[in-house]
């Protein structure tokens, strides 16, 4: 995980995060988690290329709440999941709505409301 611009305290926050998301979703690999100091070339606030032989999410977190670049990391890392289990293989899905982003989304909450009553301070800013 690349985060210069964080403190120490959301870095690990988020590395402890990271690792919650991917002991629930069982994942083989982890990706890499790369946390943006702006948008840069992302058109979105967050990005997963599963067909790059290179695992790497990127997030814009710049002037975001910590909660809000969790959720982000857990959507992405649920794409991830989607990817291992070969459901990311035919056309590209939908960026809204349809099963696989409806999934992210979902999950990614579930991780965020569950994770919160480990460490309920995500939500302190």
């Amino acid at each position: 995980i690349s985060m210069g611009f964080l403190n120490d305290n959301d870095k690990d926050r988020i590395v402890e995060f990271v690792k919650f998301v991917r002991d629930e979703l069982g994942l083989k690999v982890t990706p890499t988690i790369k946390l943006l100091n702006g948008r840069g070339e992302l058109k979105t606030t967050a990005h997963y290329n599963y067909s790059n032989p290179e695992k790497v999410i990127k997030v814009n977190s710049k002037n975001r709440h910590i909660v809000d670049i969790m959720r982000s990391i857990a959507h992405e890392m649920v794409h991830h999941l989607q990817y291992e289990q070969g459901r990311l293989d035919g056309p590209k899905p939908p960026d809204i709505g349809g099963e696989i982003e409806d999934e992210a989304n979902s999950k990614a909450g579930q991780f965020i409301k569950l994770y919160s009553k480990m460490d309920s301070t995500i939500y302190d800013e």
